[in-house]
């Protein structure tokens, strides 16, 4: 005689039916976060877009506004000292120690508004506006910035400004973050690409990967992280042993940059 065979287990009701509706629920989910990872980058990138405006109406205040204020005391301090130097006054050494004080001012305004604005690209190669931005770095911080990257030709105009920016925003967390004296800046092909080091001594900053990374860096570091993902490269931060920190990023020219317009909403397709 043989044993019967086992009853089915009764299926619980409607679990056939919560099976495909998990299933929507999972996607509008993700579809959620999608949307929330592009409005994100919207807002970031409108940000970094009102920063630069804002960055270049103070730089065009600083040359045209306090520089040229300045730059007329410079004159009336030169041509006094150069007077009371001819009549032999006591007072003549005084005066130029003024007239310097002020010639030295002037650089430094100027100094400052190449850096908020880098008007410098719109005549010159990028190699020629690094060269300009170290020797601004040498005069306003009294460190060594040294820039190899002879011959080399930005993609483009937005990657050209992209490749300064981070350049400039690496120089200030080594002076700012590792109390840097020495920074090297390179820019050279590596096929299939291309390759932006800057290397700096003293102290090592605090990975990117910490908890509060992103805070204590603010708007510079996600500044940098914008830029390289327009260029469609990755950018790296690494300690080196001997001390300070190694910025590099590798990107393949023309891969993203040449095809991006300005920020666009994103629209919400559910």
């Amino acid at each position: 005689m043989s044993e019967p065979e086992p009853a089915e287990a009764p299926t619980e009701p409607g679990s056939a039916a919560r099976a495909p509706t998990h299933k929507a629920q999972m996607e509008r989910l993700r579809q959620r976060l999608h949307d929330e990872v592009r409005r994100r980058r919207w807002v970031e990138r409108l940000l970094m877009s009102a920063t630069e405006t804002e960055r270049r109406r103070i730089s065009l205040e600083l040359h045209d506004g306090l520089g040229q204020h300045l730059s007329g005391l410079a004159y009336a301090a030169r041509s006094l000292a150069d007077h009371l130097s001819e009549e032999q006054h006591a007072q003549a050494q005084e005066a130029e120690w003024l007239a310097r004080l002020l010639r030295d001012g002037v650089g430094r305004v100027r100094a400052m508004s190449r850096g908020l604005w880098p008007a410098s690209l719109e005549r010159q190669s990028l190699p020629q506006a690094l060269s300009a931005l170290a020797r601004d770095i040498e005069q306003l911080h009294a460190v060594a910035v040294q820039v190899h990257a002879e011959g080399f030709d930005a993609e483009s105009a937005q990657a050209a400004h992209h490749l300064f920016r981070i350049v400039q925003e690496a120089i200030h967390n080594a002076l700012e973050h590792g109390r840097a004296r020495n920074i090297t800046v390179r820019l050279e092909r590596v096929a299939p690409g291309a390759m932006l080091s800057i290397v700096s001594d003293g102290k090592a900053m605090a990975p990117l990967a910490a908890p509060d990374a992103q805070r204590r860096r603010g708007l510079g570091l996600m500044g940098m992280q914008l830029r390289a993902e327009a260029l469609g490269g990755e950018l790296n931060f690494s300690p080196l042993e001997a001390g300070g920190v190694e910025v590099c990023l590798v990107w393949r020219p023309g891969s993203r940059s040449d095809r991006q317009g300005g920020a666009r909403a994103p629209t919400d397709d559910r």
